[in-house]
């Protein structure tokens, strides 16, 4: 399978070549965090919801940085911002459940990746689903899992939380949500 939209390789850099912000001589040299953030949009990555409910409200962010750890026992992992409302709200209940986008679900990926949300009762303008255990998550997303806090690790800017999985849902049905070079993708199912 392929990427719908153009994947084509980035412009190859000589070694030693110092990168700027027009490509010709003379241009602002970046600095490495624009590098290294140049360079991790070129990985396609697929996009979750991770997502809880604390004391009555329920928080969710979208996240790229998520994995599988695991299999014995079943592990997975996602990296959230260390100031985001979600941390403590996962602290709190010791569970949280991870959304794996369909391909259809864009807008409910942006929603959950702006800034200042609060939590609220239920998910604001997107439609919500609860696992058994009661752990919110997207309405029609490709699959979700339902998972105990195994563990928390603050990493830079981020923290890393390691979830045991209790319960994995699959809908084969449908395809992946997949963010590249700064926007979101399809797979192309003929390629």
């Amino acid at each position: 399978m392929a990427l719908t939209e153009d994947s084509e390789h980035a412009t190859k850099w000589p070694p030693g070549a110092k990168r700027t912000v027009d490509g010709e001589a003379g241009g602002r040299q970046l600095s490495i965090r624009e590098d290294f953030k140049d360079a991790l949009a070129s990985w396609a990555s697929g996009v979750s919801i991770v997502a809880t409910r604390a004391g009555g409200l329920v928080h969710g962010v979208t996240v790229s940085s998520f994995a599988s750890l695991s299999l014995d026992p079943p592990l997975v992992i996602a990296c959230i911002a260390a100031r985001s409302r979600l941390s403590p709200m996962v602290r709190e209940a010791r569970r949280f459940a991870i959304s794996l986008l369909s391909a259809d679900q864009g807008e409910a990926s942006a929603a959950f990746a702006r800034s200042g949300r609060e939590p609220a009762p239920a998910f604001v303008g997107i439609d919500e689903d609860r696992t058994p255990s009661g752990m919110p998550v997207v309405a029609g997303a490709m699959a979700h899992l339902d998972c105990e806090l195994h563990s928390e690790l603050a990493v830079g800017d981020h923290t890393i939380l390691v979830g045991l999985v209790v319960e994995a849902v699959t809908h084969p049905d449908k395809s992946p949500l997949l963010y590249y070079r700064r926007a979101y993708r399809r797979l192309d199912a003929g390629a």
